[in-house]
């Protein structure tokens, strides 16, 4: 069997146990991420609790919904409780979201994980090597030597590229939850604007209810889409470790930025446009994050491109078939 078809059978079993242990790691993350959003659903819960013992009154109402049509004309002290209390909500609520979500994606990994079969493929992997070893011998050592090195170095490489591609994908996705996210703000800030100067009326506070609501789904499903794209961010980071020099400690640094606080900037009506800024900020974030991959992805590209040049150049010598 020729070098070129031992070096590409190889290569794909590399790729699928590289996959395997990319799942395993994703399968850890995401259990971690599951974990943390429990501990802030139990840790809100808690302080809401609290809460509404000292406002046994409001015992069975939606907070939210309390400060979205307060007048004012409660004191200073029940208003600050009743915010705080309607931001632990939203809190809670974000939080269970994200739980089922991230539930949801370790569905998928666990289902992917069983059909893959890593022993068959390391015993794949030995014999394959085994051959390789059995051709060098018979070829210009020194050369048979360097080519092996190069096929390594294009192995990694390659992953590389799956992997920042993955990764442009999913802030690509990002971007698009994020506009949503924005857009449905605007219309939210519309609405509020719209009770408050031109007196509004029924029909006007059903419809900025509903516009609300709908910003909150847009914002966990941003919310959701941006901690893809950091785990995505994270195996890149993994990959370049392994291969060609990629300074990527800067792209998951934006990501530890969620909405952590978004949600006490846009309880109050007033505070909308405060959150729709910071929806803004996380665009740009994941814009010039893109922009960086994208960067890394062509810079990739040509170290490969560079990688076959060298390779080819040593099938030009008659030794190598």
């Amino acid at each position: 069997m020729e070098w070129k078809q031992l070096q590409k059978e190889q290569e794909m079993i590399h790729a699928q146990l590289r996959t395997a242990s990319r799942l395993s790691e994703q399968k850890d993350l995401i259990e971690k991420q599951i974990a943390r959003a429990q501990q802030e659903i139990y840790k809100h819960s808690k302080a809401l609790n609290q809460i509404r013992l000292k406002l046994d009154k409001l015992e069975g109402f939606s907070f939210m919904n309390m400060i979205r049509t307060w007048t004012g004309q409660q004191d200073e002290l029940r208003t600050e409780k009743i915010d705080k209390a309607a931001i632990l909500e939203l809190k809670i609520n974000e939080a269970k979201k994200m739980e089922l979500d991230l539930t949801d994606d370790l569905g998928q990994i666990n289902t992917k994980l069983t059909q893959i079969n890593e022993h068959e493929l390391q015993e794949v992997l030995s014999q394959l090597n085994a051959k390789k070893k059995g051709y060098l011998q018979l070829h210009e050592p020194e050369q048979a030597k360097r080519l092996e090195q190069l096929a390594h170095e294009e192995m990694l490489t390659k992953q590389l590229i799956t992997e920042i591609g993955e990764a442009e994908e999913a802030g690509e996705a990002a971007l698009t939850k994020l506009g949503q996210a924005a857009e449905s703000l605007h219309s939210a800030n519309g609405y509020s604007a719209w009770d408050t100067f031109f007196g509004g009326g029924l029909i006007a506070t059903h419809l900025k209810h509903d516009a609300l609501d709908q910003s909150e789904n847009y914002l966990h499903n941003a919310q959701i889409a941006l901690q893809r794209f950091h785990n995505e961010l994270l195996d890149v980071h993994d990959m370049s470790t392994k291969s060609i020099a990629i300074e990527t400690d800067g792209f998951v640094k934006f990501a530890d930025y969620f909405f952590d606080d978004i949600f006490s900037a846009w309880s109050v009506h007033s505070k909308i446009s405060t959150a729709r800024e910071q929806v803004s900020r996380v665009q740009d974030d994941v814009h010039n994050t893109i922009l960086r991959l994208q960067d890394k992805h062509n810079k990739a590209d040509g170290y490969l491109q560079s990688l076959h040049k060298e390779k080819e150049a040593i099938f030009q010598n008659p030794d190598i078939k």
